[in-house]
């Protein structure tokens, strides 16, 4: 594995993503009772944006400080802006991962677990993860981690599974997972992550989570470049798993709120709509 997320942290994909998980971490806390998050391919927690790895690739630049610049008073993307600690006016200096958010949300009652597969990355996130609520990181893979965790003891919560891609059976090893883990905890929010590299690619995507024959199934594509042009990741796509109420209206205004700011000039989409419907 020689995936290092430090070269892509905060580009637009990262954000479609956030913008999703602080979603469903903030409906989440609208009740009391405790919960329980797990992060399976979880990173070091914080990137760096001045580093010299971010700084090559301007993803950062081009993703999250644009927003920051030209969409602070987008509505949609407030709460976003929120979790992210961004401020109006003001560059990110760093930008936190998926365990960033998830740890910065927990209350004193909630818990979370998260697995990094590279034991460098996972100290850092043991270094630098801080929360009100417990937390647990481990250097080891995270789909073991998701079959050990569920169901868990709270009974609510979610889950986040966002792999690299780097192996071309990553996604049959995704969903496979997938399945065992709803098998086990049908009740849970899940959020699966995908890269979109093409029309015939996103269209496969969908109809390979169509075919898990599982209910409330939503999905969220941001395409800010044409995903036929052969550039490499055209856009990003979010599937949800039993979505919170008002899932759906949400992704799509913050989602074309990141595709006007964010988009090549008349280029890419944004799609969200549900993919199975309600037993």
């Amino acid at each position: 594995m020689n995936y290092r997320h430090i070269y892509h942290a905060g580009n637009f994909a990262d954000v479609a993503k956030h913008v999703g998980l602080a979603y469903c971490l903030d409906a989440l806390k609208r009740k009391e009772s405790p919960f329980f998050a797990l992060d399976t391919h979880a990173g070091r927690g914080f990137y760096d944006l001045q580093a010299p790895e971010a700084q090559k690739t301007g993803e950062a630049q081009r993703g999250v400080q644009r927003l920051i610049e030209t969409a602070f008073g987008e509505p949609a993307l407030a709460a976003y802006f929120a979790a992210v600690g961004a401020r109006r006016g003001k560059r990110l200096s760093r930008y936190p991962g998926s365990p960033g958010l998830i740890a910065s949300s927990l209350r004193p009652q909630d818990r979370a677990g998260f697995a990094e597969s590279m034991p460098a990355e996972a100290r850092a996130a043991q270094r630098e993860l801080t929360s009100a609520g417990r937390i647990r990181v481990v250097a080891d893979d995270g789909y073991a981690l998701l079959k050990a965790s569920l169901p868990p003891a709270e009974r609510r919560g979610l889950v986040l599974i966002d792999p690299p891609y780097e192996s071309l059976e990553e996604f049959k090893t995704l969903t496979q997972a997938f399945a065992d883990a709803y098998r086990r905890w049908p009740t849970g929010i899940y959020l699966l992550w995908y890269p979109i590299r093409s029309a015939m690619q996103r269209g496969m995507v969908h109809e390979r989570f169509e075919a898990l024959r599982i209910p409330k199934m939503l999905y969220a594509d941001l395409a800010v470049h044409p995903d036929d042009a052969g550039l490499g990741l055209a856009g990003s796509g979010l599937l949800i798993v039993n979505p919170p109420f008002g899932a759906d209206l949400h992704l799509r205004h913050a989602y074309q709120a990141i595709h006007r700011h964010l988009a090549a000039p008349e280029a890419g989409y944004v799609d969200v709509a549900r993919l199975t419907p309600e037993r």
